[in-house]
């Protein structure tokens, strides 16, 4: 890996935690920012598989140690899209099929969180078993998962197109 690819991934995994960062200093109004803290995370897993990694488990180490709340939210959503959509992105063809695996990633990671671990997410729903649920959470996630895939392809094209790397 070069000094330029090691530096960027470096300033990635700092930028991922601080947008995780966000709410907690300037206040909930800033609570959007959160969402882009798998940005980072899926411009280093394009570069490699290794970086994106390590940016994901540095982001939410570095977020860990500002809030363990913000940090649980970046590993089982916005960071796993990050890292799955990085590494997805370069094994399928069709970018149809890309989200996919990232959604399914996510209901797997919210249930066990919702189920292992008694932290409620899914709130008192109608739905109360484990298999309607993941069910129902699916389609919306392929969809947002779809829309940050287009949004991470974009802020990826453009770092590449003003920075060379040689990694593309």
């Amino acid at each position: 890996m070069n000094r330029r690819v090691l530096f960027l991934c470096i300033l990635l995994a700092f930028s991922a935690a601080a947008l995780q960062a966000v709410p907690g200093i300037l206040g909930n109004t800033f609570a959007f920012t959160v969402i882009l803290g798998g940005l980072p995370v899926y411009i280093a897993a394009r570069l490699s598989c290794t970086s994106g990694i390590a940016v994901f488990f540095t982001a939410s180490a570095l977020s860990a140690y500002m809030d363990i709340s913000e940090a649980l939210f970046f590993i089982c959503t916005n960071g796993i899209i990050g890292l799955s959509l990085g590494l997805a992105k370069g094994r399928f063809k069709n970018i149809y099929t890309v989200p996919f695996p990232s959604a399914l990633l996510v209901v797997v990671m919210l249930s066990a969180v919702n189920y292992l671990f008694g932290i409620r997410i899914f709130g008192n729903s109608a739905l109360k078993s484990l298999i309607p649920q993941a069910i129902t959470l699916l389609p919306p996630l392929y969809i947002y998962c779809f829309i940050y895939l287009k949004l991470s392809m974009f802020a990826d094209n453009l770092l590449h197109r003003n920075i060379e790397l040689n990694n593309h």
